[in-house]
């Protein structure tokens, strides 16, 4: 079975703003001092996530006195300044986190409220959109129905029409031209407030029904811009909502091929991959079951990207025009399984960013901590019976990888501990302090084997302590790129934090060109070999980059497996690149 998701499916810009923001706010603060005016958007997951860290939900029918001295957030629906008024008299702090496209309204809707329009909002009376929008005006009046055009007065005042920021299309045209038939000489400005990112999940919807046998929106059940994409693709072919992964249960897609996902600005983007992979494993055959099985070991066992580890350890040792000594490439593959295993199970995150990955592992415990606990015996031994620099220089990158994987634990059981002071700062360069550590143990090694190494190369030296240090950057920051959203919303700050996650993706894919530019210069200025066997390492460094852009398409990469293959290959063409003889 196919199945295509939709490139705008998702959060919308001012959904994650106001998602993470409240996140944000809850780490900062005393959960207990943080309040939501109404629901913070219409997804059941993330507000049971919210619930669950003690942020509450003020409902209209309780008393507005338990707002006292508490934080209160303005959900990204907005709302009216009477409303605003009365939450400030009771609240120690307002955090205003309104969508900017509904800012935009309530600014055109007062604005021209005061000119003496009369105002005409196209949308859903009921929702908080709408009750906000409306609080900004003198004369209003809400349209969603045809006998709601009945209630419009028949006096000619000059008039401003606007629409909810999810209406479908459709609607707002057709309640236009009604409007307009009913008031043929009076002054009417139109402006079509329907958000971009409504406008773009509802033309690709569209396209989605259009190219495929079924549709499923994911979305919640009260998520008035999911609905319309519900509607949408219903007309066009079968659809079937889903609001839980669990409602797939009740869902036959057995007679269709290829299934088109498109879900609700509200939906986080680990509900939308998780749906979409129960769909492949429940309708995969046996065979595909059994190979996904395997790659669940390669990929979550790091088992693929560990001998990529190894495999880079080769090709360094080709740069340098060394003999390859197999136990450092041992040392290295043990030490990252060691430590990535480690963090597995130390990363309390991927219960949000990946269950399945979460799930396998507690599944899979006993056999993971046995692959953890020979690792790194093999690690130590190797490093022993190699050099007791090494062995040094393991321990000390072993420190390193244990402190942070420590510092890592949601409410550590390790908060008094050295390690844990010392690394919790280091918890946002994750992806700074795993390449750090790796280039030091693998270019560490070869400099304690090779003394007279930075002497003899020095500029081939500093070419291959920045391929490792690169390569393992790149690699670690497009896994939090991926994953910022849910990081973001479990708690954990990482380099998306800093650096927003396009700037973070265009530094990867940047990079490596720079590598390319030292070499260029390097050559010029007589310091790199001009030879083939070593410019035949500007295909790997660029074929990085070309994989950092690949795997940012998520139209294109909806397989968690297909993912970590990607960001692992570069490793692998590394060594293809090595084993080429010029």
């Amino acid at each position: 079975m196919n199945v295509d998701i939709g490139k705008f499916a998702g959060f919308c810009d001012g959904v994650k703003y106001a998602v993470e923001n409240t996140f944000s706010q809850a780490a900062k603060n005393n959960n207990d001092d943080i309040y939501i005016d109404g629901h913070l958007i219409h997804n059941p997951q993330t507000l049971d996530m919210l619930e669950n860290i003690g942020v509450k939900t003020y409902e209209d029918d309780e008393d507005m006195s338990v707002l006292n001295n508490k934080t209160v957030i303005v959900r990204a629906h907005g709302i009216s300044p009477k409303r605003r008024e009365a939450l400030s008299s009771h609240a120690k702090k307002i955090v205003n986190l309104t969508c900017k496209y509904v800012a935009k309204i309530q600014s055109l809707v007062k604005k021209h409220s005061s000119l003496g329009y009369r105002i005409i909002v196209i949308g859903n009376p009921k929702h908080p959109e709408i009750i906000g929008v409306c609080g900004y005006a003198d004369d209003v009046y809400v349209v969603y129905k045809d006998e709601d055009l009945n209630n419009l007065p028949n006096d000619a005042k000059k008039t401003l029409i606007a629409a909810q920021t999810t209406l479908q299309k459709s609607v707002f045209d057709k309640y236009v031209n009604k409007i307009k038939e009913k008031y043929p000489n009076t002054e009417i400005i139109i402006k079509n407030t329907i958000c971009e990112a409504t406008e773009q999940r509802q033309n690709e919807v569209l396209e989605i029904a259009k190219r495929n046998d079924a549709v499923l929106v994911i979305g919640g059940s009260e998520s008035s811009n999911t609905r319309n994409l519900y509607n949408i693709a219903s007309s066009i072919k079968p659809a079937f909502y889903v609001e839980y992964k669990e409602d797939l249960e009740k869902i036959d897609l057995s007679k269709y091929k290829n299934i088109g996902i498109m879900a609700g600005a509200s939906t986080p983007d680990w509900l939308i991959e998780d749906v979409a992979q129960t769909i492949k494993d429940k309708y995969a055959s046996s065979f595909t079951r059994f190979v996904s099985r395997i790659f669940d070991f390669l990929n979550y066992g790091y088992i693929f990207f560990s001998v990529g580890a190894f495999l880079m350890s080769y090709a360094i040792y080709d740069i340098l025009s060394q003999p390859f000594q197999y136990r450092i490439g041992i040392i290295i593959a043990a030490y990252y399984l060691y430590m990535s295993l480690g963090n597995g199970y130390s990363n309390y995150t991927i219960k949000i960013s990946d269950k399945r990955r979460y799930l396998f592992y507690q599944k899979n415990k006993f056999f993971f901590m046995t692959l953890i606990t020979v690792s790194a015996l093999s690690m130590f031994y190797f490093a022993y019976k190699v050099d007791i620099g090494i062995l040094m220089l393991t321990i000390l990158s072993s420190l390193l990888g244990i402190g942070y994987n420590i510092s890592f634990e949601n409410k550590s059981r390790f908060e008094t501990s050295i390690f844990f002071k010392l690394f919790k700062k280091l918890i946002p360069f994750k992806a700074i302090v795993i390449s750090v550590a790796v280039t030091i143990l693998l270019n560490g090694s070869i400099f304690i084997m090779h003394r007279n190494i930075i002497k003899e190369k020095p500029f081939l030296y500093i070419f291959s302590t920045s391929i490792v240090f690169l390569f393992m950057f790149i690699r670690q920051a497009l896994i939090e790129i991926k994953f910022s959203q849910s990081d973001k919303i479990a708690g954990a700050v990482t380099l998306t934090t800093y650096i927003d996650s396009s700037k973070l993706a265009i530094i990867t894919r940047i990079i490596p060109i720079v590598l390319i530019l030292f070499m260029i210069i390097s050559i010029l200025i007589g310091k790199f070999p001009l030879e083939l066997n070593k410019l035949k390492y500007f295909i790997p460094i660029i074929y990085s980059s070309i994989i950092s852009f690949i795997v940012m398409k998520k139209k294109i990469i909806t397989s968690r497996h297909l993912f970590s293959i990607l960001i692992d290959s570069p490793l692998y063409v590394l060594f293809l690149a090595a084993l080429i003889n010029i």
